[in-house]
């Protein structure tokens, strides 16, 4: 059985009410963390980004602060998961984040969802992902659009290189 001090000092497993800072605690996208597309064991090649993850644990019981050193995303579950890597190297799942930083991260969040689309629906119209977009974020002040994804063309770029199953959907390679 573990003891209290040991248990005081895992992490848990995933996040929410969470937003990310810089060194000056100015809020910033996790975006800009380097992607891990593949597990690798040396993981010592991340720049040392200084970008800081604030946020719940164990039901809002406990506030972490972590600095983060990198991010990555599943396709494969029912919904995208997205993890960022602490400098401790332990992954940790982001769950929602707090509503006042929803804006910042709202077009990544919208590019891991539009590639989760096309992963599980590869024959899908345009159409048919934007109005899965728009009903996934019907809660956000402003519709998804293609300006959302603009920004991160780079990322889904890579993303249809990394992942047989996005480069034979008709969204990604239109």
């Amino acid at each position: 059985m573990a003891s209290s001090d040991e248990e005081a000092d895992t992490l848990p497993e995933s996040v929410s009410t969470y937003h990310f800072a810089n060194d000056k605690d100015e809020p910033i996208s996790f975006s800009l963390l380097p992607i891990r597309w593949r597990e690798s064991k040396n993981l010592d090649d991340e720049k040392n980004h200084m970008i800081f993850l604030k946020g719940s644990v164990d039901n809002g019981l406990r506030t972490i602060y972590k600095q983060v050193i990198a991010w990555k995303f599943d396709l494969s579950n029912k919904t995208p998961q997205i993890s960022v890597l602490t400098k401790e190297k332990c992954w940790m799942e982001l769950g929602k984040p707090r509503k006042s930083y929803e804006i910042i991260i709202r077009t990544v969040l919208i590019t891991v969802h539009c590639l989760h689309f096309a992963r599980w629906n590869p024959e899908a119209s345009g159409k048919s992902v934007w109005d899965y977009l728009s009903k996934t974020f019907s809660l956000y002040e402003h519709r998804p659009s293609q300006n959302d994804l603009v920004d991160h063309l780079d990322l889904i770029g890579e993303a249809v290189q990394k992942e047989n199953s996005l480069a034979k959907c008709k969204v990604c390679t239109n």
